[in-house]
């Protein structure tokens, strides 16, 4: 699945530096994302996901993770100046981590199969739970449009991921056919290299460079400073080659979530900006993520 999604993101971006592609075509792919595909697999996977008191570590430290880099990524945009809608793109795609599509594949490929149970629950109750509360959040503070909470509770009521997600609430009591499951995850399979290749479409290397700066930065936080900070935490706490610790720093580390970039076009924010930061972020992480391995 990582290098089809990859691959999609290639030959898209390829095609869009050669042809004009319809901006239409690239809106209904993206939608098709939001308000179908994705709330398909956020019921398909919130109402089957066990919880038990192991998996608080990588549940606790992707929370911890994603709060602290916003809260970075927030901070020095302040400093710098960034406008409003370059920190709200930066506080969708370079604090949602690709855990799931990307970093499941990874973790079970550096650290091994045992690992994945600590990696589901990080992903699913963790990122994953994210991108639909958090998510849809500063989509609608940062995202275009008017601001206050009647706005934001507006767009809430209107955003597919979140309304997935209270479906899910009554769903966990009354249970869901295991039939339906299936077909919801198989829809689900389609998210990211859909995702991916409306991003490859939209791609390229010649962006501004009051673009690279900012994207850069949030880069950096995402999969340098934070998975640096939590590996720190590891050491003081327990041990870096523990299961749960050793999983969560991986998926610390992984690149931008493509899904996030959808919703963060989706907002109004810097396309350009957008696709460059999920785009390098991914293709980074394939260096990247076994170089942190080799320190777990």
């Amino acid at each position: 699945m990582i290098f089809i999604v990859v691959a999609t993101f290639l030959v898209c971006w390829l095609i869009g530096s050669l042809v004009s592609v319809p901006p239409k075509l690239i809106w209904f792919a993206e939608k098709y994302v939001l308000n179908f595909a994705l709330p398909a697999v956020i019921i398909a996977k919130m109402t089957t996901v066990d919880v038990t008191s192991e998996l608080l570590i990588p549940v606790l430290v992707a929370w911890g993770s994603m709060m602290g880099c916003a809260v970075a990524v927030y901070c020095v945009g302040r400093l710098r100046q960034w406008s409003r809608d370059t920190v709200g793109a930066l506080l969708l795609v370079a604090v949602l981590g690709n855990t799931s599509f990307l970093g499941l594949g990874m973790v079970s490929g550096l650290l091994g199969d045992d690992h994945l149970s600590a990696a589901i629950a990080y992903d699913q109750l963790g990122t994953f739970l994210a991108l639909a509360i958090y998510g849809s959040y500063i989509s609608g503070r940062f995202g275009t449009g008017d601001s206050g909470g009647r706005a934001i509770l507006h767009r809430l009521s209107r955003f597919g991921p979140f309304l997935a997600l209270l479906t899910v609430i009554p769903l966990r009591v009354i249970g869901l056919d295991a039939d339906i499951v299936t077909v919801l995850n198989d829809i689900g399979y389609t998210v990211a290299p859909v995702a991916m290749g409306a991003l490859g479409l939209r791609f390229t290397l010649r962006v501004d460079r009051a673009v690279i700066g900012p994207a850069l930065t949030g880069l950096f936080i995402k999969m340098v400073a934070v998975p640096g900070i939590v590996i720190l935490v590891a050491v003081v706490f327990a041990s870096t080659g523990d299961l749960m610790w050793s999983t969560s720093i991986l998926e610390s580390a992984a690149p931008p979530m493509v899904t996030a970039g959808v919703v963060a076009i989706a907002a109004g924010f810097d396309e350009k900006l957008v696709a460059f930061v999920v785009g390098v972020g991914t293709l980074a992480a394939f260096a990247w993520l076994p170089f942190v391995s080799l320190a777990l």
